[in-house]
């Protein structure tokens, strides 16, 4: 059974922008002579609820499709190569924190090499760099961003049957290694947290390349380290021809907390990422592919693995049918590597539930920064919880229902 959304999106922004007759302001705050910068963005989401199958589930257990955030961007330059960066961004007007905070400094005049460190930018991928719901096509996010896995930092599988039990339970996963609270697993890459550290970034016409040290992972970016490790990940990216974009990223950093037992820096999260991007005319069509591997203590997985893996791809177009009117659509596949236990009869299954996502929409400019989105998105998961397993828990400790129970050769959401 598959789970169809439909959701629409208002999206509101105060961007850069040019434009003479606005209703809504159409260029940041600016004062003390163009020194300090301030601008904003603000959109509201509604949509499905998800609460059958949790597809759209994030990291702050918020549901990607019924949320409204704000943000308050600013620029501080006190000096011709010296700025500080910051953005504090709330969902549903719950918590609100700091998304981005830090200090960028351009060492030589004449040579565009800029430092930055605090909570910095991401270097790795495309889609995480885009910091504006305005860069983006649509409203759902790429599975590899978004999509919560069962892995955890702070809890461990004791062996193959304890990741086959937690198929399709990224949502609220609990493994007997760690921590004894059941909670939410990782994504590949996580869209919604920066991680903090230094990053060196280099410019020039045709090419760009950034790497960049932290305390975090890509599944896992901290403000504080959990494991005195740190992360380095990097990017290349080229512009060969007009309209085309293509780019290479790789990270590897420990990802599991000191506090879990059997815990060590050998045990990392390693990433490789490519992306490409090509635009002409009415035409932009963007395509990813993030590869990553997380390294578990040997005990805690079939021998014939040291690691998990997974791929996610995707690729999006957009055509702009008029200037205020477009429509757009993605195709998007993430899949797990295979391990054998006995819940699967001693089968090779994938250690994940593998899945699809289709999603397709149209957009209108009401004004050059007021954008009404509606799409729609549909999910397809092969498999679930393994037959036998008990159901799963809320935070709270109560029993929750879920609709996913099939065995894994026959379920599908």
């Amino acid at each position: 059974m598959s789970k169809v959304l439909s959701i629409a999106s208002l999206l509101v922004l105060l961007l850069p922008a040019p434009g003479a007759s606005q209703w809504l302001p159409s260029e940041p705050v600016r004062l003390f002579e163009g020194r300090v910068r301030l601008g904003g963005e603000v959109s509201a989401t509604i949509g499905s609820k998800d609460d059958e199958a949790y597809f759209n589930y994030t990291e702050y257990e918020r549901n990607v499709l019924r949320t409204v955030r704000a943000a308050l961007s600013a620029q501080w330059q006190p000096a011709e190569r010296l700025a500080f960066l910051g953005e504090v961004r709330t969902d549903d007007l719950d918590h609100l924190g700091a998304y981005a905070a830090f200090v960028r400094v351009r060492l030589w005049r004449r040579f565009p090499l800029d430092v930055q460190a605090g909570r910095i930018p991401p270097v790795f991928g495309a889609f995480g760099r885009r910091a504006y719901q305005s860069d983006r096509m649509l409203i759902g996010y790429p599975l590899a961003y978004q999509y919560l896995t069962s892995i955890r930092a702070d809890a461990l599988p004791g062996g193959a049957d304890d990741l086959l039990r937690m198929r399709g339970r990224g949502w609220l996963s609990s493994f007997p290694i760690g921590s004894a609270q059941a909670a939410a697993g990782l994504p590949l890459v996580s869209a919604f947290r920066w991680d903090t550290g230094v990053q060196a970034r280099w410019t020039a016409s045709a090419v760009d390349a950034a790497v960049a040290i932290t305390s975090g992972t890509l599944a896992n970016p901290r403000v504080r380290d959990d494991n005195g490790g740190k992360q380095i990940a990097g990017r290349i990216g080229t512009r060969p021809v007009t309209g085309l974009l293509v780019g290479a990223s790789a990270a590897r950093g420990p990802w599991v907390a000191d506090d879990v037992p059997g815990a060590s820096q050998s045990l990392a999260q390693t990433a490789v990422g490519a992306d490409i991007e090509y635009s002409r005319d009415h035409w932009l069509v963007r395509s990813e592919l993030v590869w990553s591997r997380w390294d578990l203590p040997l005990n805690t997985i079939p021998a014939e693995s040291d690691h998990l893996s997974a791929l996610a791809t995707w690729i999006e177009g957009r055509y702009r049918w008029t200037p205020r009117l477009y429509l757009a659509a993605r195709v998007d596949r993430l899949g797990f590597a295979r391990i054998s236990g006995e819940l699967s009869g001693g089968v090779r299954t994938p250690w994940e539930a593998p899945v699809t996502r289709l999603e397709a929409g149209a957009g209108y400019s009401l004004a050059r920064n007021l954008v009404l989105r509606a799409v729609l998105q549909r999910n397809h998961r092969e498999g679930g919880r393994i037959a036998g397993c008990c159901p799963p828990r809320s935070p709270g400790g109560s029993e929750r229902p879920h609709r996913d129970g099939r065995p894994a050769r026959l379920a599908a959401q």
